[in-house]
């Protein structure tokens, strides 16, 4: 999806991961981060934000919930995380990573909302009573008060799978005002998702029915239970590309992940802001009749992934690319395909990708490397596909 532009805007990048997968100072099934670049765009989302007055929280559940990036996206101008999900929020509450927002895609079992209040989240989302009610005992017994979210759900919304949840519209008044009553929460903001997406078609960032669900309940919380909203939430594509959009729609708080890397779907086609900062390395395991298998394990399924260089040095493997096959869903990513034709494939050859993916869901190991922008790359860490430090 992305190996285009990756070629095109951070060779040096790949270069570097061909490098150390030839010295064998990678394995194959490894996402090699570019942390200079990652860096940059870092400081790029920071700085448009703020012309706009928008607050971020950065999302690092698809890099895989570093806590080592974590820290230099936070000291790069993103102070705060967005958690996935509780673990998330849990790895990187216990490394010491300030939490801004947790609970949005997965609500806090009860047994874990004593762990993530102690990390002193900014917001929390809720989608029911009861889970406010849980979150308000549990505040109590802290002496403390969480603010807290409203995940909201308008009539004709786009819901994605497996994220089915949080108020009906026409039931929200009712609901915040059972939620108004307890003594450990407080009201202070809505979100949904997702609130943009990319339209290829027309090149750009669009808002969806989300974000008008998001406004017309800010409005009716405000004028009928007179509540103070700090807090209107915009996720998904948040970019430097969006922020003019998210600003013009009244949005206080973006939390972009994947512009991190330079790999939301704006970023396929269109010279933005954000620079490519992260590819898959593997390695060719066997050929078998006219198809090449390829080591896998992080074969995210919504990849979209389209083709990959084969070879031992860039200069060749520019020349030498292969067109991928879709894995089916059924099937385990034991091995990644590439359609042979006409091209030289040997065994043990390195495979470079450049897809959209969701590290925490594959079972890759993650290296990060610094210095590659300056022609000093340095392996600063490996890790696995949850943020634990393997090497």
């Amino acid at each position: 999806m992305f190996l285009d532009m990756t070629i095109k805007r951070n060779p040096k990048l790949i270069e570097t991961a061909i490098k150390f997968h030839r010295e064998g100072l990678i394995n194959p099934n490894s996402y090699v981060l570019d942390i200079d670049e990652i860096k940059s765009n870092a400081q790029k989302l920071s700085q448009a934000a703020k012309k706009h007055n928008i607050t971020l929280y950065m999302m690092t559940k698809q890099i895989g919930r570093n806590a080592e990036i974590a820290k230099i996206i936070a000291e790069s101008g993103i102070a705060k995380a967005v958690a996935v999900d509780p673990w998330e929020a849990i790895e990187l509450g216990r490394a010491g990573i300030k939490l801004g927002h947790v609970g949005h895609l997965v609500q806090i079992p009860f047994g874990m909302i004593r762990e993530v209040l102690s990390y002193k989240p900014e917001v929390i989302t809720v989608f029911s009573v009861e889970k406010a009610r849980e979150i308000s005992e549990e505040a109590l017994r802290l002496e403390m008060r969480q603010d807290i979210l409203l995940k909201v759900v308008g009539p004709n919304d786009l819901v994605c799978e497996g994220q089915v949840g949080g108020f009906k519209e026409e039931e929200l008044i009712e609901k915040a005002k059972e939620i108004k009553k307890l003594q450990g929460v407080t009201i202070t903001g809505v979100t949904a998702f997702p609130c943009f997406l990319y339209d290829s078609e027309k090149g750009k960032i669009k808002e969806t029915e989300n974000v008008y669900t998001v406004i017309r309940s800010v409005k009716k919380l405000k004028e009928e239970l007179g509540i103070e909203i700090k807090q209107i939430n915009t996720p998904s594509a948040n970019a430097v590309a969006s922020f003019p959009l998210l600003a013009k729609l009244g949005a206080t708080h973006g939390e972009p992940g994947h512009a991190l890397t330079g790999t939301t779907p704006i970023h396929e086609n269109e010279i933005v802001e954000e620079k490519p900062a992260m590819v898959y390395v593997s390695e060719i395991s066997h050929c078998f009749e006219d198809k090449a298998y390829v080591y896998g394990g992080g074969y995210y399924r919504r990849s979209r992934v389209k083709k990959a260089m084969v070879g031992r040095d860039f200069e060749n493997m520019r020349q030498n690319i292969l067109e991928a096959e879709e894995i089916s869903p059924e099937a385990i990513d034991y091995y990644g395909i590439l359609k042979l034709g006409e091209r030289a494939v040997h065994i043990g050859d390195t495979v470079i990708y450049a897809f959209r993916t969701q590290i925490f869901v594959t079972r890759s190991e993650v290296v990060l490397v610094k210095g590659i922008q300056s022609n000093h790359p340095e392996i600063i860490g490996v890790y696995d596909s949850l943020g634990k430090k393997l090497r």
